[in-house]
């Protein structure tokens, strides 16, 4: 078999894999094919059949056992994929297929999406945790700070995502207390070295509906940033403030 007629059959392969449907022999090919060429399927296969399977959610639910769900979460937490937890939830038929194949890239792939599924539907594709991944591949210019719980907020952390060329960002954050909206919200601020250091750019409110467990949160920044020097969380009024006065410093991330 020529280089081009490897390539093809790889490919066929691998799409082949992530949808559980290859015989033995057919995997014992593909393995042979991954030696051969020194490279391992093209992960977006997964991550599409992942999506495929989740986008059939409204067709035809069915309850997901318990059990089922703490091993999505398990596998979603082994592959270092922080899980947003105010959108898990048991409505998808495709964990019959997790339990047959649930050592499969295509698995592990659709236990993050299936972990962050968000109800409503509205735009499944950019659910945060899927989102966050997707710059972490595509941003050649990643930002990445951790944060540090200040205070009565020492036991707050997580990290921060960032880049200047998508203008995009995210933040994974755990040990923050769940907060009331009608009584208070948080708020990022970020501050950029190309503006006034005395007036850090909004970067949106925020609540924590689960005391403690991660959750990823886009950042809506008012402004265009460059190469931020600080991410600043606060805890304001209900709906934030214009410039925050930080009575109630949160969490800093700085380089």
């Amino acid at each position: 078999m020529n280089s081009s007629a490897d390539r093809i059959r790889f490919d066929e392969l691998s799409a082949g894999r992530v949808l559980g449907d290859l015989a033995h022999d057919e995997l014992r090919e593909l393995d042979k094919l991954i030696a051969e060429l020194g490279e391992n399927p093209d992960p977006s296969f997964e991550l599409l059949a992942a999506m495929i399977e989740v986008d059939a959610v409204t067709e035809s639910p069915e309850e997901i056992p318990s059990h089922l769900m703490t091993r999505l979460d398990r596998l979603a937490t082994d592959l270092a994929t922080p899980v947003s937890r105010q959108i898990i939830h048991a409505h998808v038929p495709a964990w019959k297929r997790l339990a047959v194949h649930p050592l499969t890239g295509w698995a592990a792939a659709a236990a993050i999406l299936i972990s962050s599924f968000v109800l409503t539907r509205k735009e499944p594709s950019t659910a945060p945790a899927v989102a966050q991944l997707q710059l972490r591949k595509q941003a050649a210019d990643l930002l990445e700070r951790n944060f540090q719980g200040i205070g009565e907020f020492e036991k707050a952390g997580g990290t921060v995502i960032w880049s200047d060329q998508a203008q995009q960002g995210y933040m994974t954050l755990t040990g923050l207390p769940v907060n009331d909206p009608r009584k208070a919200q948080y708020q990022l601020w970020v501050v950029d070295p190309t503006r006034d250091a005395d007036a850090p750019v909004d970067g949106g409110v925020f609540d924590i509906p689960t005391d403690g467990s991660p959750v990823v949160i886009p950042i809506a920044a008012k402004l265009a940033l460059t190469k931020p020097q600080a991410f600043v969380i606060t805890l304001e009024q209900p709906g934030g403030v214009v410039k925050s006065k930080q009575e109630k410093v949160v969490a800093l991330a700085k380089g």
